[in-house]
């Protein structure tokens, strides 16, 4: 079901929940994305990294995004993640992607707006929403690494919001990509601060491994949109290893792709319910 990226995320806001945003990795992980936003009746945003998109293949990737949209029983966003190559991104742009977002959050304040006042012109122009990153969110993401590049200053994520007219944008409070080394501090105040002085909704980064009840609070705080990756592909991974390990001779690939599917949809499941998404569609 063809929706937007602006428009649930500020029913989000008014309502107080937020959407689950799901990255997939293969065919599997988004039919268990899907089947979970369908079974709990909930909006999702259903995303893919560049390095996931160039795995499956780019065309792949346009192709099975536009039919989940299409084909879905609840408000599907196909969300172009962490776009790095701008190329790449005004591609999506092209092949109906939802919203796409672009992460300069490494560079220089000016430069991340001139980047992001490039994507922004260009995917407007198209009927394409976008997401950028005030503050940097490290820790493994796509083929990247990097460390965290501090909290999010509230009076510049205010100028950068003014500068640019994104339509989400993502901040820095304390969560990392992957897999935490040590248990997050979410800076909640930050949170508050920076929704108290801007009106396009918040986006928290890095949430996998977060515990729910953290997540919970970030929400309370205003943040209308939780990205979520390395959790389902735990679960998938996790789901694989079990079935190989109980049929040694097995070898039908749809036998154990479905023990995956089911296995990311529980995980989804789960944040969906956390995240108060549930029966929003």
């Amino acid at each position: 079901m063809i929706t937007s990226l602006k428009k649930e995320l500020l029913k989000a806001k008014k309502e107080h929940y937020a959407v689950p945003a799901f990255n997939f990795d293969n065919l599997e992980m988004l039919k268990g994305i899907i089947a979970a936003a369908e079974d709990q009746k909930s909006p999702v945003i259903l995303m893919v990294t560049e390095s996931a998109a160039k795995y499956m293949g780019i065309e792949y990737v346009f192709a099975f995004g536009k039919k989940a949209v299409e084909t879905s029983k609840v408000p599907v966003i196909l969300h172009w993640d962490h776009g790095f190559d701008i190329d790449l991104i005004k591609r999506a742009c092209d092949n109906k992607f939802t919203s796409v977002m672009l992460d300069a959050s490494t560079k220089e304040f000016n430069e991340n707006v001139k980047l992001t006042q490039e994507v922004v012109e260009y995917a407007h122009a198209r009927g394409v929403e976008v997401e950028s990153e005030i503050g940097h969110v490290g820790g493994k993401e796509d083929d990247r690494n990097s460390a965290g590049g501090g909290y999010t200053n509230v009076d510049e994520a205010f100028e950068f919001n003014k500068l640019t007219n994104v339509d989400a944008l993502a901040i820095a409070v304390g969560t990392s990509h992957g897999i935490f080394k040590s248990a997050p501090k979410l800076q909640f105040e930050i949170i508050k601060s920076v929704v108290a002085k801007i009106d396009t909704p918040i986006v928290l980064h890095g949430s996998s491994g977060v515990p729910l009840e953290d997540l919970q609070q970030a929400i309370k705080c205003g943040v209308t949109k939780i990205n979520i990756g390395t959790d389902l592909k735990i679960k998938n991974a996790q789901a694989l290893r079990q079935w190989l390990n109980e049929n040694p001779d097995g070898y039908d690939a749809r036998k154990f792709g479905e023990a995956a599917i089911e296995a990311v949809k529980l995980e989804a499941i789960k944040k969906i319910k956390a995240f108060g998404s549930n029966g929003k569609a």
